[in-house]
């Protein structure tokens, strides 16, 4: 299983996919189903690939991108980037573009346990 950068300070590498939109989501939901990996960034961004079929159509036209990146320890990274590859189908035509950097640190940061609504909820009303 891949883990993320969790020493503070740590090597590690960023990979980032590029997707045509709809397909982010699949691959994200495959890093925490059977990579365990919950620590991902999904957004959008609008671009035109050079071979894409809206390109013969004149400039300005866009697509709608997916971009998906994770920060994976240094150890996982090789790994990960073969999964996210074939999972997001970006071997496939026009499947779109996939990388990987180093990042000379990285500290996973972690919100801290918070008492649900109804225990803080209980504890006020007890006061």
């Amino acid at each position: 299983m891949a883990t993320p950068a969790t020493e503070a300070g740590a090597p590690a590498k960023l990979i980032t996919c590029i997707l045509p939109r709809g397909r982010a989501h699949s691959l994200q939901q495959a890093l925490i189903d059977e990579k365990g990996i919950h620590e991902v960034n999904f957004h959008h961004a609008r671009g035109l690939g050079r071979f894409s079929p809206l390109s013969a159509r004149g400039i300005g036209e866009q697509q709608e991108k997916e971009i998906l990146e994770v920060t994976v320890s240094e150890s996982d990274a090789d790994q990960l980037f073969e999964f996210m590859f074939f999972r997001g189908e970006i071997d496939e035509p026009h499947g779109g573009i996939i990388y990987m950097t180093t990042l000379p640190r990285a500290t996973r940061l972690e919100l801290p346990d918070m008492p649900s609504e109804q225990q803080a909820r209980k504890a006020d009303s007890h006061a």
